[in-house]
């Protein structure tokens, strides 16, 4: 694994080049969001991806997609909003699991993320290790990103999304 800090210590990008594993792609442009999830997908030995704008994504999309098997995806990112870059990630990876994760828990938002095509929905910070646990063999076994469809992790823990 390499990465590339600045001095403001923002990662610039996590490369971890795929080397016959799973890859997963989180696209955060907060360094502490970015660097946490990046680092929790990586115990759950996947090959990790960081982007801090939709443009870099849209590279490493470009360049990994078809490696690509889970997207952590922040609602409100410098170039873009989250739901479009949703709408862009499910036309070029379909077959991906897409998670959309933000700081706001609201309604209107979850509704419209899944109206969008994301499969779970995350408020920060809560269900980070929930996340984990659903994850954590999905070297062995991919059919585990199954289990989180229609999932939604927040303050009351995890539970189904319900239009």
């Amino acid at each position: 694994m390499t990465s590339q800090i600045s001095s403001e210590h923002e990662v610039k990008e996590r490369d971890v080049t795929a080397s016959g594993k799973l890859c997963a792609l989180v696209v955060d442009d907060e360094f502490a969001n970015r660097d946490f999830f990046v680092r929790l997908l990586q115990q759950a030995k996947l090959d990790v991806y960081g982007a801090s704008s939709g443009k870099k994504a849209k590279e490493i999309i470009q360049e990994h997609g078809s490696d690509i098997v889970l997207v952590m995806l922040d609602h409100k990112l410098p170039d873009t909003s989250g739901l479009d870059l949703l709408k862009e990630i499910r036309n070029e990876i379909p077959e991906a699991k897409i998670m959309m994760a933000t700081m706001h828990d609201e309604r209107s938002m979850i509704r419209e993320a899944f109206a969008e095509g994301c499969n779970g929905f995350m408020v920060k910070p809560h269900g980070f290790m929930e996340l984990f646990k659903r994850i954590q063999n999905v070297s062995n076994d991919k059919s585990v990103l199954d289990e989180l469809n229609q999932l939604i992790f927040d303050q009351h823990g995890v539970r189904n999304f319900k239009a």
